[in-house]
């Protein structure tokens, strides 16, 4: 009666399982590290953006101080200027606080959803490329 290490169909499944265990662990790798990847490059570009928005609105605020000095030097009334200045900003914000524009919102989470469709479709592509090339490797290998 042959013991486990002799029976070739048990070596066999054994070497499978392990196989197959090592597959599913680089499988769950590598899903990780593209997950990751696009992880960083959202974050990567949503600095550089936050940086770019951050120095705008820098100018803007020294545009604005300016503005408010110029109206108040014609009228004459520096809180004058600074008033003028103010009162388009502040109806803007309770046009966006108080509205809430449903379109604004929807363009935004259509924005978000095709970014996230993209990076899956980008991912899925990368492992249909992957696959490829290892059947194509495994072809040459079978001639």
């Amino acid at each position: 009666m042959p013991t486990k290490q002799d029976d070739p169909f048990g070596r066999r499944l054994k070497t499978i399982s392990g196989d197959l265990k090592l597959y599913i662990e680089k499988r769950v790798e590598l899903l990780l590290l593209n997950v990751g990847e696009h992880f960083s490059r959202m974050m990567a570009e949503s600095v550089q953006k936050v940086a770019g928005l951050l120095l705008l609105s820098g100018a803007s605020v020294f545009l604005l101080v300016a503005l408010a000095h110029f109206l108040g030097d014609l009228l004459d009334n520096q809180s004058l200027g600074y008033i003028l200045v103010s009162i388009p900003l502040f109806i803007a914000g309770l046009f966006f606080y108080y509205l809430k524009p449903k379109s604004m919102v929807d363009g935004l989470q259509n924005h978000f959803e095709k970014e996230i469709i993209r990076a899956i479709s980008a991912n899925d592509e990368q492992k249909k490329d992957e696959l490829l090339l290892k059947k194509r490797e495994t072809d040459e290998q079978a001639k």
